[in-house]
């Protein structure tokens, strides 16, 4: 019999759990009938593949294991890759771009969708290298030829179709995007302009987050607002009517402007498809290979766009994901997409790719273990080539987080001999989590990096700066107007309305920054016009950039202190500068794919040590395609790990569970899980241990002692 680390304590299961089994029952049924469909690696099937492409110049048998072979070399029809942690999915659409490209396939057909810029760089970089290295002319002209591939995000592809096909669509092309925060205020603005009776209760109205937050996951979940606020905001369903109405004058407002936010990026090409004819025939004839990598972290409007365009039984769909690794919901991410794909293509296939690179056997067992925890998905068993087992994962619970924090500081130091620190990683299920290890590491003198925190692309000054670019681009652009005038002194909210809608009247001139009757308001406004003037006859991007932080960082430094500190971001802005020809260029790359979110916030290192050289502290989500030597997990309490806002629902459980799954799997030869005994916030008291690490059994995990021993009994009496 399996004995569990834990027996005594009870674990409250979902309430929702009893109404959640038809749906239970609908996904188990669409799995069983794509895994019916599972393709196996036959050796001579592969074999007689790879003859019937004679000429092939590389070696695709020799560079891939079986399964990854099946993957690279299945081109027709819809598959269903299932690509566990660490088994090589880049390397696997890397070697299928080149096999489509060496079997005739034009660049122009093929479309290679992915969740960051980088990744589908990455992989188009590595075909290159691969097709050039063979060192046939055919191949490096195939090499130079992948440059015609549409690669990018979901945004980034859909952008393009809408400024491409403006004219077929109907649409102005010189639009600009509203980031989330741009989005939130242009809904402020909206809600203090038409002065909507939200007063009439006792019940505070929304703030402009939330409201962002509820038109967006309405959008992305097809989920009416009204719904969505009764189930998921009960204490402001009081607000609903005028809510509704501010997201219709929020739509409005935008098409007025010549505005979109990431969801209508997506949506307004997925509703041209649908009801453009022309325009959609037009795709399906000119993408005949489609990749998506991550398919879990699909969105419903993701997967219409996919649909649409995949629809003739010609074209070839291949989709790649782990269904274990969907923990993007609150972006609107919708797990069952990866599960009901045998739904939406009948006569899928499905490969499974189960071979782990990263981890050792040990490590492996116990994600393995986690992985059957998982109540619905695909079935899949990770094993390793390597033949040595390495050490079993360790479990340590401390009797509080300052203690918590001190033996993760000890463990570092006590394998720093084998390791670098930058081997080193941290992952917290929330940012505050790691507070304590910060505060500790400062004190240890170990230099760390903190991935999260503001994204840059957000911060105030960044979005400042990014004002003046967007009205030279668009001056419709009344969001990006309003920021800028009300850095001024002496120009409020009302002024500012009055002065962009006089603006826009002289048809998108910069004359009334002169009209005496707003100049009187602030003398910066007479400076401000010369500035746009300059600028929007400036000869190239870096130029803009220039005239723009000669005229804000004056401004900036009467506005916040730490002004110098905040400075030396504008050096990201001028080298991205350089890199593009266009307003429109510099402004979506930003949007679209801003630099690295990640802020340093390092102690000292050691002598003949590189600054690069330092642990990272993560949150788990910031963390997902990321791998690491040695990993600690922090904060298994339950209540924390999971956490308590998911404990009563079923989905959002799973969810959870499936986000420590994602941790654990970053490791590569070593994985430390760390609780305090207890954790108090207003939100409860917490001391039970977390159960992901409590439902497995006993042997999959080294418990640590107080003594410093080693405890590999299965006797659960310690917790």
């Amino acid at each position: 019999m399996t004995t569990t680390i834990f027996a005594t304590h009870h674990y409250n299961y979902p309430q929702n759990f009893i109404e959640m089994k038809p749906k239970l029952k609908q996904l188990e049924q669409a799995i069983k009938k794509l895994e019916a469909n599972l393709m196996n690696a036959d050796a001579k099937v592969l074999d007689q593949r790879l003859a019937s492409h004679l000429g092939l110049q590389v070696d695709y048998a020799s560079e891939l294991n079986p399964n990854q072979l099946l993957a690279a070399t299945t081109i027709d029809g819809k598959v269903l890759v299932i690509a566990g942690a660490g088994s090589g999915k880049t390397k696997t659409l890397t070697y299928r771009t080149s096999y489509l490209i060496e079997n005739g396939v034009s660049p122009k057909e093929i479309l290679l969708l992915t969740f960051t810029r980088k990744a589908a760089n990455e992989i188009k970089g590595r075909a290159k290298t691969l097709l050039a290295s063979s060192f046939s002319t055919d191949n490096l002209s195939n090499s130079k030829a992948l440059n015609d591939i549409t690669s990018g995000t979901f945004h980034s592809f859909c952008n393009m179709l809408l400024r491409q096909y403006s004219g077929l669509l109907g649409i102005n092309p010189r639009f600009t995007i509203l980031d989330t925060g741009d989005s939130e205020d242009a809904i402020d603005l909206i809600n203090k302009e038409k002065k909507y009776p939200t007063k009439i209760t006792n019940q505070a109205f929304p703030r402009k987050k939330t409201l962002q937050n509820i038109f967006s996951t309405s959008r992305n979940r097809r989920i009416h607002i009204r719904e969505l606020i009764e189930s998921s905001y009960p204490d402001i369903a009081v607000h609903i009517p005028i809510i509704e109405q501010l997201a219709v004058d929020f739509h409005e407002y935008k098409r007025a402007n010549h505005l979109y936010d990431f969801d209508d990026i997506i949506s307004q090409v997925v509703r041209h498809l649908k009801h453009n004819d022309t325009f959609r025939q037009l795709l399906q004839k000119q993408y005949r290979y489609i990749m998506v990598d991550e398919y879990q972290d699909t969105n419903i409007p993701q997967k219409e766009l996919i649909d649409l365009i995949c629809a003739p039984a010609s074209v070839s769909l291949m989709v790649v994901g782990d269904d274990n690794q969907s923990i993007y919901a609150f972006r609107g991410a919708n797990y069952e997409n990866i599960l009901l794909f045998g739904e939406s293509y009948p006569e899928a296939k499905l490969i499974k790719l189960e071979q782990n690179y990263r981890s050792t056997p040990a490590v492996l067992d116990y994600i393995n273990a986690l992985s059957a925890q998982i109540t619905l998905g695909y079935q899949k068993q990770l094993y390793s080539a390597v033949s040595v087992d390495g050490l079993k994962p360790v479990f340590r619970r401390l009797s509080d987080e300052t203690k918590e924090a001190r033996y993760i500081a000890d463990k570092i130091i006590e394998l720093k001999d084998d390791y670098d620190y930058q081997d080193f990683a941290v992952l917290c299920r929330t940012s505050f989590q790691s507070s304590y290890v910060q505060l500790e590491f400062m004190e240890r003198n170990i230099p760390f990096i903190v991935v999260g925190g503001i994204r840059f692309i957000e911060r105030r000054h960044i979005k400042d700066v990014l004002a003046f670019v967007k009205i030279l681009y668009n001056p419709n652009d009344t969001i990006a107007w309003h920021r800028i005038l009300t850095l001024f002194k002496g120009v409020g909210a009302v002024t500012a309305t009055r002065l962009t809608q006089a603006i826009n009247v002289d048809n998108n001139s910069f004359e009334p920054l002169l009209m005496p009757s707003f100049a009187k308001k602030s003398p910066q406004l007479k400076s401000l016009h010369t500035t746009l003037t300059k600028a929007s006859q400036a000869e190239s991007v870096e130029k803009v950039i220039a005239l723009i932080l000669e005229f804000y960082i004056p401004i900036l430094k009467t506005i916040e202190e730490n002004w110098r500190e905040r400075s030396e971001d504008f050096r990201v802005l001028k080298n991205l500068a350089t890199e593009h020809d266009s307003l429109d260029s510099f402004l979506e790359n930003l949007a679209l794919d801003p630099p690295n979110d990640s802020v340093a916030t390092a102690g000292k290192a050691k002598q003949g040590e590189e600054e690069t050289d330092k642990v990272t502290i993560s949150t788990i989500h910031s963390a997902k395609g990321l791998e690491w030597p040695v990993v600690f997990v922090n904060s298994l309490v339950d209540g924390m790990t999971p956490h308590y806002r998911s404990l009563s629902d079923f989905e959002e459980l799973e969810e959870e569970r499936k986000l420590f799954y994602v941790a654990c799997s970053r490791a590569k030869n070593r994985l430390f899980l760390t609780a305090p005994e207890y954790f108090s916030s207003y939100s409860g008291y917490f001391d039970k241990v977390s159960r992901f690490i409590a439902e497995l059994p006993a042997d999959k995990v080294v418990v640590e002692t107080s003594k410093n021993s080693i405890d590999e009994s299965d006797d659960p009496v310690w917790w």
